[in-house]
């Protein structure tokens, strides 16, 4: 089977070409790079969905189409099958722009037949989702609210929500939008037709995919440029280049939530917030300076629909962590901080400075960040400086750009230690540092395809 496998690497390409979203360009380039691999740690490997099975029948077409006027050049597409695979998404690209117009058009009447229904759009390069599902977690109680799940956030995953689970008994839908370029925010806003919106951070995260800075910052504010009534907007002023593009459009914004006198523990965060000259002493599972500053978005957000300070307040004191996100896990002596689903620069720095706050020996395990395009080592060296004394040890995944740059801004007095990008290797350090670190801070999960 091993054999077969590397003669015929059918569902290894297969399964690149579905986390690089079926892009072509971008799989030739992990391909370039990674010609002779045969075999990738993935987190959950080659999902079949009913783009998966076109891909396969429309390649055995072409396979079969190509072998009747030539059968050398045919049998050398199955010893390297990502031909076929290129040809199949090319011949299904008339059939998904004409699908995709379809579902926009089917998912907007049906918002829009909702007549009481509200939609909050929270688009960002970062906190995202960890916004919308505080936010989903404080107006539950009190209206019926409905929210993508997860990472749902492209036009066909919000589709899907909407089709199979909204209706008209819901007073407010919290809609994630996400986006690799320019225009996709504006194309999602007209589709769900958000009557409030949410911009949660923006940082170099995607550079890669967007092309520029600039085109990051015009794409999550076409959000703002989509909504009628612009009072309605949430910014989080506390991320700088949010805060540059607010202050170069002259929109005036202040909000009435603040947070203060902010501390860490094994049991979670500890704060107090004021709303409207209102304080309320916060204890909450949610841990860290990013959850501290999503609940406030989120509550500035609540304020704004119409909430009252003791409501909110009292909901968030209720909140539940939610899948790799900051989620503390607890083993004895030691407490693991899981923040694995997806990192980026912004967040990076927040669990740094949160690290900086918590008592006891202190390990950082990374595989660094992805998707930051020529500025990537100098992201990661500046990274690493942020991290010097802050922790006792850090376990760097993998040797790459990405962690030689880190480990060169950690200095020479740090004690580095790197292992291998696999993901029982990774599985194995951790349990190896629970034993002798009072706080394991994991930041982003293995790289995978990158």
């Amino acid at each position: 089977m091993k054999i077969f496998n590397y003669l015929f690497p059918f569902k290894l390409y297969l399964t690149i070409f579905q986390l690089e979203e079926y892009k072509i360009p971008r799989f030739y380039k992990w391909l370039f790079g990674n010609f002779s691999l045969r075999k990738i740690p993935t987190k959950k490997g080659l999902v079949i969905t009913n783009k998966v099975k076109l891909i396969i029948a429309i390649s055995a077409i072409w396979f079969f189409i190509i072998l009747a006027k030539n059968i050398l050049v045919a049998f050398l597409f199955l010893f390297q099958p990502y031909f076929l695979y290129s040809l199949a998404i090319l011949t299904l690209k008339p059939y998904e722009i004409y699908n995709k117009r379809r579902i926009i058009k089917k998912t907007h009447r049906k918002i829009q037949g909702c007549k009481n229904l509200k939609v909050i759009a929270v688009t960002g390069s970062y906190a995202k989702t960890s916004v919308k599902e505080i936010l989903y977690q404080i107006l539950k109680e009190k209206y019926p609210t409905l929210r993508t799940p997860e990472s749902y956030n492209t036009i066909f995953g919000i589709a899907k929500v909407v089709d199979l689970e909204l209706d008209a008994s819901y007073d407010f839908f919290i809609c994630e939008l996400g986006a690799y370029k320019k225009g996709e925010i504006k194309e999602l806003s007209r589709m769900v037709s958000p009557a409030f919106g949410i911009i949660t951070g923006i940082t170099q995260q995607h550079l890669e995919r967007f092309g520029s800075f600039q085109n990051i910052i015009s794409g999550k504010f076409e959000l703002f440029e989509y909504l009628q009534n612009k009072n309605k907007m949430i910014f989080n002023l506390k991320d700088e280049n949010i805060r540059k593009e607010v202050k170069r459009r002259k929109i005036d914004k202040d909000y009435l939530v603040k947070t203060e006198n902010i501390q860490f523990g094994p049991q979670g965060s500890t704060f107090v917030i004021k709303i409207r000259n209102k304080k309320f002493k916060i204890q909450t599972e949610l841990f860290g300076y990013a959850h501290v500053n999503n609940i406030e978005i989120a509550a500035n957000a609540a304020l704004m629909l119409g909430l009252s300070p003791e409501y909110i307040a009292n909901q968030i004191k209720k909140l539940k962590p939610f899948a790799n996100r900051l989620v503390l896990l607890r083993d004895k002596n030691s407490t693991v901080v899981d923040n694995t689903y997806n990192s980026n620069p912004a967040g990076f720095a927040e669990t740094i400075n949160t690290a900086k706050l918590v008592a006891g020996k202190k390990v950082l395990v990374t595989p660094g960040l992805v998707e930051l395009g020529a500025k990537s080592s100098q992201f990661h060296e500046e990274l690493g400086k942020s991290a010097r004394g802050v922790f006792d040890e850090v376990i760097l995944v993998g040797k790459n750009k990405r962690t030689l740059a880190f480990q060169n801004g950690l200095g020479k007095n740090a004690h580095v230690e790197f292992i291998k990008d696999t993901r029982e290797e990774y599985a194995n350090k951790i349990n190896e540092l629970k034993e002798n670190f009072n706080w394991v801070f994991l930041e982003n999960d293995v790289t995978e395809n990158y």
